[in-house]
């Protein structure tokens, strides 16, 4: 997933979602080709290693409204772009300080939803605590997405062939999450049986 762009289609929404690890996002011809490609779309960007002044330029590139959690400028962020057509409907409920998190509440079509971006740490602990921390953005939400870099592979198939598919804790917890709250891996329910990475 951190090399290609992964559209996914919503037949509920009926809104397009792009969640992209941009594995750094800060050249302008490399954002300017993303950008492209999320036209018209929402946009959740993982690993953008933007600040403060690249979100300016950004602003100027994109049309519509730009939500972000800067990491440190070479590590982590995530964003959220939203189409100028549901700017005016969106409200920033949550930002993190380390490039981690980023929810944004929306309207479409008169129903309101709830949009999670994340990119979670890389150690097991730490991703297991943080998976949990979601509980409390996600309880009682009805149109809840959660979108983004999990770090998990949550069945086998999501493992690529190098990778030993193994006992993880924040997979465990993730699956709670889930249950607790009645989500769905969306990407592997449209693709049951497809292996991309």
């Amino acid at each position: 997933m951190a090399s290609k762009l992964i559209p996914v289609l919503c037949p509920l929404l009926m809104l397009q979602l792009i969640s992209f690890n941009a594995c750094g996002l800060r050249t302008e011809v490399k954002r300017a080709d993303v950008l492209k490609e999320g036209r018209g779309k929402i946009m959740c960007l993982q690993e953008t290693k933007w600040d403060e002044g690249l979100v300016e330029k950004v602003q100027k590139e994109w049309k519509g409204g730009i939500y972000t959690s800067n990491g440190t400028g070479t590590a982590r962020g995530v964003a959220i772009l939203v189409p100028e057509q549901l700017k005016e409907t969106v409200k920033l409920i949550y930002k993190e300080k380390v490039g981690r998190i980023i929810i944004i509440d929306f309207q479409h079509n008169n129903e309101n939803y709830r949009l999670i971006n994340i990119h979670c740490p890389n150690i097991e602990g730490e991703r297991k605590d943080f998976v949990r921390g979601l509980n409390k953005w996600v309880t009682n939400k009805t149109n809840c997405l959660i979108v983004g870099d999990f770090n998990i592979c949550l069945t086998k198939l999501d493992s690529a062939k190098n990778n030993t598919y193994k006992n993880d804790t924040s997979r465990t917890e993730l699956n709670k999450l889930m249950e607790r709250n009645n989500l769905i891996d969306i990407w592997r329910n449209l693709n049951p049986f497809k292996l991309q990475y």
